[in-house]
């Protein structure tokens, strides 16, 4: 049960039942890293088809957040 629990998601909110943001990874299969860049908080990844994603890791009311740039499915 706690493994389909995961897939859940609150479609007002975003959230998962954990109270974590859902992020769709599926457009990244496939997918062939051309370049990577990094400085103190973010990766930067892009990809061979020009696509990029982005890794920042900051806080957020005091406790560590990580956001993903885009956080859902680009638009082509």
């Amino acid at each position: 049960m706690r493994a389909m629990k995961r897939f859940m998601v609150d479609t007002k909110t975003g959230l998962n039942p954990d109270g974590g943001c859902a992020v769709d990874w599926s457009w990244l299969a496939g997918e062939e890293i051309a370049e990577v860049q990094s400085s103190l908080d973010t990766i930067t990844f892009r990809f061979k088809s020009g696509q990029t994603f982005e890794v920042t890791a900051r806080l957020w009311k005091g406790a560590p957040f990580v956001a993903f740039k885009p956080h859902e499915r680009p638009r082509k």
